[in-house]
């Protein structure tokens, strides 16, 4: 399905001449235009946040910053900044439920294309890797590339059947509106008009010509032979009713609340509710955001290290705390309570609030105030 709506996109929108194939999109399914909609909107928002995580880099317990997290955090390969590349990444992974990333010459390339052969017991190996124009003649082994893969049930089998419910009574809807929009009158042809020779030809003109062109118009004018006459309907039914358009509105609100609870994302989010937006958005964090973060975390850390390093502290992480804005105002007590019962330094809380460091010695020590005391202390007074 996934790969049927991005198939969809590409025919709609040659990359190449940069033309809109509008043959394609007339003759799209309501189906695939339903389920693009509602999946894009949701894949991309996930997709989205993630890029904004910062990948952090450990060695032996201490964070770093060298070319790894130059190339996690900033610019990946040639074409691409770190944005660019992650969403790239997440919505490759959420759309097609699998990702290749090759590394090689210090970047690191998505794959758009490529052959899996699965092994149980020996490494499974990738072939016919590619990129644009570009294809990889190596064979790779799973150990040597990153490899993610999306096992969500949900978004493949239970989206689809339920789209298909919705795809039906939006053209329901759609028809109704239609319907309730179309121009209708009636029609009077006189008997003697009926009567002469040239009736079919100019019946025939003025039925495919002229009542098309004055049908489609905004504004227009009718003409009309001598023993003819059109008179408008004025019937409610010619009148575009809210309610047609509210049952769009409300199958399309549906269809998003369906696509975000089978990423584990509350629909308000999707919707743009406001009420209840910190909420929701703890909701995702924890079940939707976090979850992707630690597979691409393991991953990394995973072909990055040995276990030996691992075990030592080298990691990787992505940082999904980058994701939620912070106003320093709002959490000032908040921070205070953390730098005096000494749980941070002033530059561990300066980094969670997204302000540079201190970096100086002072900033990077551990303060308690004299309020906490431990309990045997206390007894002894």
């Amino acid at each position: 399905m996934f790969i049927k709506i991005i198939d969809w996109f590409r025919n709609i929108f040659q990359k190449k001449s940069g033309v809109i194939n509008l043959e394609t999109f007339r003759n799209t399914e309501t189906s695939i235009a339903v389920e693009a909609f509602a999946l894009i909107t949701t894949v991309e928002l996930i997709a989205g946040l993630l890029a904004k995580c910062e990948f952090k880099t450990f060695q032996n317990g201490a964070e770093i910053k060298g070319l790894e997290w130059y190339n996690l955090n900033v610019r990946p390969n040639v074409n691409q900044n770190s944005t660019q590349f992650w969403q790239e990444v997440f919505c490759k992974l959420l759309y097609q439920k699998e990702v290749l990333i090759i590394p090689t010459n210090s970047q690191k390339i998505i794959a758009d294309d490529f052959q899996k052969t699965e092994r149980a017991v020996t490494e499974t190996y990738f072939t016919n890797v590619s990129r644009g124009d570009f294809n990889f003649q190596e064979t790779f082994r799973i150990s040597d590339v990153y490899y993610l893969k999306y096992s969500n049930f949900e978004t493949s089998a239970i989206i689809h059947n339920i789209f298909e419910m919705y795809t039906k009574l939006m053209e329901s809807a759609n028809g109704k509106y239609q319907k309730s929009g179309g121009e209708k009158g009636i029609l009077e042809i006189s008997a003697l008009a009926q009567g002469n020779n040239d009736f079919e030809e100019k019946f025939s003109n003025l039925m495919n010509n002229y009542f098309k062109s004055y049908f489609s118009s905004t504004n227009a004018v009718l003409p009309l032979y001598d023993g003819y006459k059109y008179t408008p309907s004025t019937s409610d039914s010619a009148k575009k009713y809210s309610n047609e358009i509210s049952d769009i509105k409300v199958l399309m609100d549906e269809a998003l609340a369906r696509s975000a609870q089978a990423f584990k994302i509350p629909p308000a989010l999707i919707k743009g509710d406001v009420a209840g937006l910190k909420d929701a958005y703890d909701i995702m964090l924890t079940n939707c955001i976090d979850p992707l973060a630690d597979m691409i975390s393991e991953e990394l850390t995973g072909k990055q290290f040995t276990a030996e390093q691992v075990c030592k502290g080298s990691r990787i992480v992505a940082d999904t705390s980058c994701i939620k804005h912070i106003d320093i105002f709002d959490i000032a007590a908040n921070i205070d309570k953390l730098i005096s019962c000494g749980f941070a330094s002033i530059d561990e809380t300066r980094d969670k609030a997204g302000l540079p460091v201190i970096n100086e010695k002072w900033s990077q020590e551990h303060y308690i105030t004299k309020n906490y005391e431990r309990i045997d202390n206390s007894e002894k007074h």
